[in-house]
């Protein structure tokens, strides 16, 4: 009876600190619908904003704002006129985060790098990372990486890692059965039984990919462009000059993107059955490195017809959707197995349906700061086949799925086109990736006892990792360092002046 005093008091002391606190938060979007904002810079933080809302409204009251740099101040004073306790939220990344001197701040960015951007470049203060993070009260990240990436730069603030949360019916859906047919509603291109050659000399009205020669010959005049210009004409030249020959190469691709070339006609509809693997990148992050995804699998999967890739592309623009199908039909290379590029939008729903069809996860990424589509997957019972570098270290294994090896190598920021080497992602093995493939199709086909149990363990590795209970754990904990110093203090927790609201990020021009 006693204890069960003790638990109601600790209850409505719970609560009451609930109603006493308001939780602003902001992130990228400035509130356009999610289809909208589909492939855009900072696009995914507006996902990680919906998975941790729940959990928020727990916490505290939460106000939303569109426009930090403007509405952040006086949500804060008005939050305080009601006799609430505020405290900022930016789901952004820090070359993006606006804080206030009026409440503590705290700042959840994503960084798949194992440095920080540290210094002032091209004169712009938000380009200094480790400046920003500083300034914050208390920087919350979702893997162990990001976390180690900062304490390596001298960030001071505390950081903790706070997993996104999966959503539960992920959870729930049924293993994989080879023999179930998933049909999803939505806009795909689909190559089944390609043969280029037979559709070159098919007539061009009424083939499959009226511009196929041409996506061909740009395609491959493109890479060796490409690799002349990295490899023998870049490192000559001084970096006045490359940039300007930067610009122009830009500028003529644009114009090549705008050109009259017309898309393939797109199914309205995606059957999937057999051994299906699924990827979901935007084609534009350079990270993602799907040109391996489509060239290994053709080459290790290619002749089999109960084969099937689905590459999801996360993007609104018909121009990158083109760079991919380019490229697809530049490989040359005829196979029997379905290929399928998902063009349109995939509600919450659709995305649970995507993962219901597929056998496996597929992500050949040079770099990741979470990978939130494995982990969904994973928690569905899918297997992934993925490499075990940057972020994707901190939860998947050869336990879980197929590990493909990969090797450090040096890069540039993705914010930083001069060419410079400031740091370092992961260069896939492609004869590696063949040979998860080819593994995999055998395990999926033949070994029906070796894949459920990745797929059990795929699951529990993410109940453990992401469910909603130890994200909430991880959050609410986190927190409360911050809140329980301004309760008690009653100042925030603010570590300097705010970035100067006025400036931009070199990454997105606005």
């Amino acid at each position: 009876m006693h204890n069960g005093a003790e638990v109601r008091a600790r209850f409505d002391a719970a609560a009451a600190q609930q109603r006493r606190r308001t939780l602003i938060v902001n992130t990228v979007s400035k509130g356009a619908a999610a289809q909208a904002n589909l492939g855009l810079y900072g696009y995914s933080y507006d996902y990680v904003l919906g998975a941790f809302l729940p959990l928020l409204e727990r916490w505290a009251e939460v106000v939303q704002v569109r426009s930090p740099e403007s509405q952040l101040d006086f949500a804060i004073r008005r939050a305080r006129q009601a006799d609430r306790q505020p405290l900022s939220l930016s789901f952004r990344p820090l070359a993006d985060a606006y804080f206030s001197s009026r409440a503590s701040n705290v700042v959840f960015p994503f960084w798949e790098f194992p440095d920080i951007p540290a210094t002032d470049d091209r004169d712009n203060p938000r380009n200094n990372w480790l400046r920003i993070a500083n300034r914050a009260s208390l920087i919350l990240t979702a893997s162990r990486f990001t976390a180690g990436a900062l304490a390596r730069a001298g960030v001071r603030p505390p950081v903790r890692v706070v997993p996104v949360p999966i959503q539960a019916d992920y959870f729930e859906l049924p293993p994989w059965d080879a023999g179930r047919v998933t049909t999803l509603d939505c806009t795909a291109y689909v190559f089944n039984d390609h043969e280029p050659a037979r559709l070159e000399a098919a007539d061009p009205e009424s083939r499959p990919g009226a511009d196929s020669l041409r996506f061909r010959l740009a395609a491959r005049l493109r890479g060796l462009a490409r690799t002349a210009w990295l490899r023998g004409i870049k490192p000559l030249l001084p970096g006045r000059v490359t940039g300007a020959l930067v610009a122009a190469k830009n500028a003529g691709l644009a114009a090549w993107r705008a050109g009259p070339m017309q898309l393939p006609p797109a199914s309205a509809r995606l059957d999937l059955s057999g051994v299906v693997y699924t990827t979901l990148l935007n084609p534009d992050d350079q990270r993602k490195n799907w040109q391996d995804i489509l060239s290994a699998f053709l080459l290790s999967l290619g002749e089999r017809r109960d084969a099937t890739l689905v590459v999801k592309l996360v993007t609104r623009s018909n121009e990158a959707v083109r760079d991919v199908l380019a490229h697809y039909y530049g490989l040359g290379l005829p196979h029997r197995a379905k290929v399928a590029f998902v063009t349109g939008y995939l509600s919450d729903g659709q995305m649970r349906e995507l993962a219901l069809g597929s056998t496996y996860y597929l992500n050949a990424s040079r770099a990741e700061g979470a990978c939130l589509p494995l982990q969904d997957f994973l928690a569905a019972g899918r297997p992934g086949i993925a490499p075990a570098h940057t972020a994707l270290a901190d939860y998947f294994d050869d336990g879980l799925g197929f590990v493909v090896a990969s090797q450090s190598e040096p890069c540039g920021w993705p914010h930083d086109d001069s060419g410079r080497l400031r740091t370092s992602w992961h260069r896939i093995d492609w004869s590696s990736l063949r040979q998860c493939l080819e593994e995999s199709y055998r395990v999926a086909r033949e070994r029906r006892d070796r894949y459920m149990a990745m797929a059990s363990a795929a699951r529990l590795r993410m109940a453990e990792w992401a469910s909603s209970d130890v994200a909430w754990s991880r959050l609410s904990s986190a927190l409360e360092l911050v809140a329980a110093d301004a309760e008690e203090t009653g100042m925030p927790l603010v570590r300097g002046p705010h970035p100067t609201a006025g400036t931009t990020s070199a990454r997105e021009p606005r």
